[in-house]
């Protein structure tokens, strides 16, 4: 009877070997699978991939895209991708039926042209390919992106797409198999070589029979009832009390560190709906420092041929505005200097706020050198992006104020946000603010002045125009500021205080009296915009002061710091 059960045993351990090595080899399946597109009738001039064709189950994804020609694939961040479809007619990849190996896909109507996204501003990356590119999906961030593909905005968008994914069709069996097969191999070789004991009984075959049966039974997963406990004849409520009360026992001698480790699914659980509402900054560093390297590049070509068309793609605002005005003035050869070069190469500090609902306008306030030299005297900018299609645009830019300072902020501070001209929370509004500079520049006694820290510009200012007084032969002078509508941004700092960019307007009029002596120009530019050296008659001198400045939060013991400023002449005219 030995040898029968020590044959049955090898026998089935061979057949589970032969089966589980199988499964693991010749039956194994294939490691990757390919799901397909589904046929669609309608085309469009987007094809957006989304976030949850990227799953983490199915990773590495592996995507084949197929087209007639040349074709872009732009990866942004979920929400940013949506807001530049917009309107905009596409086909939605949405995820893949991983049973049926297939891709699920729907149209959605809307406008049949869209402006070529290649290389906008809004996406982390833009690749280009000729009818076909493999491309593997990484996620540069946390976060879900979404892949737009473009065949140039007029033509329809690729939708010959196929993915390639880890195969999940796992065989679960295989390895106990093998495990079980070796098991039952040596158990019955063992049985095979062991020689028995001569039996006082007939027990001991029985006994034989018993334990082959009982490993089988064990090997093939079954479970076996176990000799009752001493305390078997409890009742079924006493058994239950007596294991809650042991278990509170247990607990209360378990150490701090084991009952923390307990409760990690819980903290897992709220750290994950923390991570689900976490806020992410409205452009990355990598795209931060694309973006500023073009408008270096942008407008520095438009400065060398003083085209007001060449500013067009990095410039806007008062920026654009000023830049234009001393173009004009170059071209009638007046006696002023170029426009300030940018300088982009390093960047020194960054206000970039987060996504905010992804809402546009978006504002970023930098500071940039073109060195990381210590005396290199740094600039600041503010950008705006006004629309999801269109890209970043320098609103501002100047050289920091001697002794001034720029908040060191991180790009992706989650405190950084986005706020408006009159929103509170600091000391006064951004336009209140702006309002009460105007004042302390136009009047050195202005009662504002109180709030505002020591600066240079500010001394400066008012040293000129005490000497235009003096100077004024007898004209009455007098400064009128006042704000421009449109040009405020304002981004928060983490200390709960803001960068506020804006831009004055600034007349100065001078009023002569009956037998004054006629107005003499001061310098060239003032006689060139005039006309003549001197004039008898009232004269108005307009000029812009853009101005970046810290608007410390409210409660705050610091006062307002001017961080950048300047003061450029426009227009010298007689009036009435």
């Amino acid at each position: 009877m030995r040898k029968v059960i020590s044959v049955i045993a090898m026998l089935l351990g061979a057949a589970a070997l032969v089966v589980g090595i199988g499964q693991k080899t010749f039956w194994a399946p294939p490691e990757t699978v390919t799901a397909n597109m589904p046929q669609l009738t309608d085309e469009a001039p987007l094809t957006l991939i989304e976030s949850s064709v990227n799953s983490p189950k199915l990773d590495p994804v592996e995507l084949v895209i197929t087209a007639k020609g040349e074709f872009t694939a732009s990866l942004g961040r979920e929400y940013d991708v949506a807001a530049w479809i917009g309107d905009a007619a596409h086909v939605s990849v949405t995820g893949i039926d991983t049973e049926n190996h297939k891709m699920i896909a729907e149209y959605t109507k809307g406008k049949g042209e869209v402006p070529n996204p290649a290389g906008a501003d809004i996406f982390f990356d833009s690749q280009t390919a000729d009818k076909t590119m493999t491309y593997r999906w990484t996620a540069p961030d946390t976060g879900d992106w979404s892949l737009l593909l473009a065949a140039g905005g007029k033509d329809a968008a690729p939708v010959d797409i196929s993915v390639t994914y880890a195969n999940d069709d796992a065989m679960p069996f295989a390895v106990p198999l093998i495990i079980a097969g070796s098991v039952l191999l040596v158990f019955g070789l063992a049985l095979l070589i062991m020689r028995p004991a001569k039996p006082k009984t007939g027990t001991n075959t029985q006994h034989s029979v018993a334990v082959a049966a009982v490993l089988a039974l064990a090997i093939s997963g079954v479970s076996l009832p176990m000799a009752p406990s001493d305390d078997s004849s409890a009742s079924p409520s006493e058994s239950a009390q007596k294991s809650d009360e042991a278990k509170k026992s247990d607990d209360s001698k378990k150490p701090e560190d084991e009952k923390a480790s307990e409760e990690a699914p819980s903290s897992a659980s709220a750290s994950s709906s923390v991570e689900e509402t976490a806020s992410f900054p409205v452009i990355t560093e990598e795209q931060l420092k694309r973006v500023l390297a073009d408008a270096q590049e942008q407008i520095s070509k438009a400065d060398d041929k003083t085209s007001s068309k060449a500013l067009d793609s990095r410039s806007a605002g008062a920026f654009k505005y000023l830049r234009n005005k001393r173009y004009e003035m170059l071209k009638e050869k007046f006696k002023v200097d170029k426009p300030l070069a940018l300088t982009t190469q390093v960047i020194r500090s960054a206000a970039v706020p987060n996504a905010s609902e992804a809402k546009f306008p978006r504002v970023i306030s930098v500071v940039t050198a073109k060195n990381n030299d210590a005396d290199t005297l740094p600039q600041a900018l503010t950008l705006v992006q006004e629309n999801a299609r269109d890209n970043f645009k320098v609103v501002f830019a100047g050289q920091m104020l001697p002794n001034s300072t720029f908040p060191g902020i991180a790009v992706g501070d989650p405190s950084t946000t986005q706020l408006k001209a009159d929103s509170k929370g600091l000391q006064m509004t951004p336009e209140k603010a702006l309002e009460a500079l105007a004042k302390v520049l136009s009047d050195d006694g202005a009662k504002e002045k109180s709030k505002f820290a020591k600066s240079d510009f500010i001394a400066a200012v008012h040293s000129a125009q005490k000497d235009e007084a003096k100077a004024a032969n007898e004209a009455k002078v007098t400064y009128k500021r006042s704000v421009t509508e449109g040009d405020t941004k304002v981004v928060s700092t983490p200390d709960g205080g803001a960068i506020v960019t804006g831009k004055l307007n600034n007349k100065a009029r001078f009023i002569r009296t009956e037998d004054a002596d006629p107005l003499e120009s001061k310098d060239k530019l003032t006689e060139q915009l005039l006309g003549s050296s001197s004039s008898n008659g009232d004269v108005e001198s307009t000029y812009a002061e853009p101005v970046m400045f810290y608007l410390p939060a409210d409660g705050s013991k610091d006062k307002i710091q001017l961080i950048s400023a300047s003061q450029v002449l426009l227009d010298v005219k007689e009036v009435d």
